[in-house]
């Protein structure tokens, strides 16, 4: 009976306080008069850290086909799939030599823990964490991201 009496007192603050005035706040640039912030979500997004872990994205003509990436994912949520090339193929924008072509690059968004163990340990930088964080959805197949540089019959030859 004493914990009933204790968890309404506790709700009853927390009543009380949400009604009493707050002091003006400066939320993003703008001034709020009551100091509650409430953005129209689809139209107006808040803004997010830099540093923070978001949805990953490969910059596919700098990928190197390392598989660096794969292998340090402690729930193996990327795929790839790779075929060598008789030459070196270009450069990469960081000067790493590219002698693969990138038949099959996923990443299974459903999986991912959003670690950024794989963006620490990628030699040419090219996978990274976007500072994008509203892609939810009811079908699992749309987190499966597909990346790739050859794709039908140009991935056969």
């Amino acid at each position: 009976m004493r914990s009933l009496w204790v968890g309404l007192k506790l709700a009853l603050s927390h009543l009380w306080r949400a009604f009493r005035r707050r002091p003006p706040t400066i939320y993003q640039g703008v001034l709020t008069a009551s100091g509650r912030v409430t953005l129209p979500y689809p139209h107006e997004k808040a803004s997010v850290p830099e540093n923070g872990h978001y949805r990953l994205y490969l910059f596919t003509e700098d990928c190197i086909g390392c598989d660096q990436c794969a292998r340090i994912c402690p729930v193996s949520c990327i795929t790839i799939e790779k075929v060598k090339a008789p030459q070196t193929i270009r450069y990469t924008a960081s000067g790493h030599p590219k002698k693969f072509y990138i038949t099959r690059f996923d990443i299974d968004h459903a999986l991912c823990c959003f670690c950024g163990l794989c963006t620490v340990v990628c030699p040419t930088d090219c996978l990274i964490m976007e500072p994008e964080y509203a892609y939810a959805t009811a079908d699992r197949n749309r987190l499966v991201y597909r990346f790739g540089e050859c794709v039908g019959e140009s991935a056969a030859e």
